[in-house]
């Protein structure tokens, strides 16, 4: 992406702590990187990932709820076979 293509407004503003920024640079410099291209990487392989999904809870509640039936019932099935 060439300078001409980013406008003034085309900024993301990021607050870090100086020890985490000055880190950050160094080995940005070390590698002969640039630190916004290297942000800018992160931001678009970001974007390539699949967001994570909520759960459906009312799916998971109606689950659970079968599952404590089923365990209510196995219960019972085992208290038959020791008492008899």
């Amino acid at each position: 992406m060439t300078k001409q293509e980013l406008s003034k407004d085309d900024r993301l503003v990021v607050r870090i702590d100086k020890q985490t920024k000055d880190a950050f640079m160094a080995r940005v410099d070390a590698e002969g990187k640039n630190a916004s291209e290297v942000i800018i990487d992160w931001v678009r392989d970001y974007l390539t990932t699949e967001p994570l999904s909520r759960p459906d809870l009312t799916t998971i509640y109606a689950d659970l709820e079968y599952l404590k039936q089923k365990v209510a019932v196995l219960e019972g099935e085992v208290t038959k076979k020791s008492a008899a």
